[in-house]
């Protein structure tokens, strides 16, 4: 999971310079997919990837959503306003995939939340899942800050799992808008 924030004055030619990336940003994931493809395809080796573009001050955000879970978009009454759902598939899985950009606009004291798949299949000594229900459930608390809505999310995860294995990599991030 990546996301790049980058912070450049709202001055149209600095805008453009970031929108000029774009395509150089869909190529190099689309090399990605096709060099994983047709080098590790017999091995079933593929990946889910998140990359972002942030303009902090315009809280414009333009992303790539290879296969990744869902990222959401919570407004600062704990609220989702939006789920950000792949744009493509795993990166890797065929050649010659394609991917597409999408744009969101992230208003101020806005959260941007992200994971990997191991939150929601995180199991109990029950092998019960934690659950996407109870993941949105959680992410619908107002939260004072992005630490805040990581440590909720991560301790409530951790008691779910308790004494059981873990048996999956748990990876969460989230990027709050002044």
């Amino acid at each position: 999971m990546q996301i790049f924030l980058n912070q450049v004055p709202s001055e149209s030619s600095e805008i453009k310079s970031i929108q000029s990336l774009h395509p150089q940003i869909l190529q190099a994931v689309q090399l990605t997919n096709d060099y994983i493809a047709q080098n590790h395809g017999d091995e079933g080796m593929f990946a889910t990837l998140f990359f972002g573009v942030l303009h902090p001050e315009t809280g414009l955000l333009t992303y790539i959503n290879g296969g990744h879970e869902p990222l959401i978009l919570l407004t600062s009454q704990g609220r989702i306003r939006a789920t950000l759902e792949p744009t493509g598939t795993a990166v890797g899985m065929l050649p010659d995939m394609t991917f597409e950009i999408q744009s969101i606009w992230l208003n101020s004291g806005e959260i941007l939340f992200g994971c990997t798949d191991g939150v929601t299949e995180a199991r109990n000594s029950d092998r019960e899942f934690f659950g996407r229900e109870k993941f949105l459930e959680i992410l619908q608390r107002p939260f004072d800050s992005a630490e805040q809505a990581v440590e909720t999310v991560k301790s409530d995860v951790l008691a779910h799992i308790g004494t059981a294995e873990q048996s999956d990599d748990i990876t969460l991030f989230a990027v709050k808008r002044a």
